[in-house]
């Protein structure tokens, strides 16, 4: 099997399972000379605990803070925002080291991925966001990776800020669909987290290529069903400088927000891509389950205030994918739930 057909933290998970990794077109899938945990030499990085920008749109009666998902910025909610101007007020945020903006600083050699230090940080940038500019207990709505991550986070520290949570292709941690014998179903976290820093940060993430993430990353047809937008934000998650995307990448892996979300009183909408027919058809995107499917197998039954729509001919831009379903959906939902 060639795993460098697979996505590159999947890559991982293969050598995990002991499984060979094989290079491709001869070139080594890393490079001893690279160290992608910490920033580039010269790089100019943000101010500790700010957003890397806010993007205000609409004037609508229910206030709304938008967060990105992975390797892309405020830029992923240009058309929901724009078609529902009238319906909410929204302000979209991206965070930092993504779509042109700068990182925070490294955490200091040692600090554990389980720490969550930026995850953290832009939680907590997103609730003075929420004083700073008056909002009336927004709506939350998380993207993919990472936007799931911070508006669990607020909501969870600051219950009292929020209305509801809105999820889009979004993941409460990575569950893969079978067991290996290094990452097992339902491993406990504190497992993952040893795993994150003891193994994928610094054996394999310190010295992947770019040709070899770029190669292997999330797809545009993962994307999107349409062709253009896929390539499109494929190509502005993978623009972000390595060290930034993995660092985000390795908290994501260190973490599981689902125990939170369980217990979290706040009505929840889950809006899941189903992807093309070809797309899950193909065993080499087979990975995509374990983020989109196989994590929420369970979690939320039985939870008040909660409701799940997987969408079909869809990607990870569900809410461009599907426009008038994603509106209707989060419309109807806050308006039975969170009125």
């Amino acid at each position: 099997m060639n795993v460098l057909a697979l996505a590159p933290w999947r890559v991982l998970f293969l050598c995990l399972a002991s499984q060979p990794v094989q290079a491709q077109d001869s070139e080594p899938p890393q490079d001893p000379a690279l160290d992608n945990l910490v920033h580039e030499a010269g790089y100019r990085t943000a101010e500790p605990g700010t957003l890397g920008a806010v993007v205000e749109r609409g004037n609508g009666p229910i206030e709304m803070v938008l967060v990105s998902g992975f390797g892309v910025g405020a830029s992923a909610f240009a058309s929901f925002q724009e078609r529902n101007v009238a319906r909410y007020h929204t302000l979209a945020v991206t965070l930092p080291g993504f779509d042109g903006t700068q990182a925070p600083p490294m955490p200091p050699a040692g600090t554990s991925y389980g720490a969550e230090t930026w995850t953290r940080a832009a939680a907590a940038a997103v609730a003075r966001l929420i004083e700073e500019r008056k909002l009336v207990r927004p709506v939350l709505v998380g993207h993919f990776i990472n936007g799931t991550q911070v508006v669990a986070r607020v909501a969870v520290d600051h219950p009292e800020l929020v209305r509801a949570l809105v999820l889009l292709a979004g993941t409460p941690r990575y569950e893969p669909a079978e067991s290996t014998p290094n990452w097992p179903k339902a491993m406990p976290l504190e497992r993952k987290v040893a795993g994150v820093d003891g193994y994928l940060a610094p054996k394999w993430f310190k010295t992947v290529t770019r040709k070899t993430w770029v190669a292997n990353n999330f797809t545009a047809a993962d994307y999107s069903v349409d062709e253009e937008r896929g390539k499109r934000f494929a190509d502005l998650a993978n623009a972000p400088p390595l060290p930034v995307l993995i660092r985000y990448l390795c908290e994501f892996h260190a973490s599981d927000v689902g125990p939170a979300l369980v217990k979290l009183g706040l009505p929840v909408l889950l809006v899941q891509p189903d992807f093309r027919e070809t797309v899950r058809a193909n065993p080499k995107r087979a990975f995509l389950t374990s983020y989109f499917e196989e994590p929420w197998k369970g979690l939320l039954d039985g939870r008040a205030h909660t409701e799940t729509l997987f969408l079909e001919h869809a990607g990870i831009l569900v809410m461009d994918d599907r426009p008038a379903e994603v509106d209707q959906a989060i419309a109807a939902f806050l308006s039975k739930h969170a009125p």
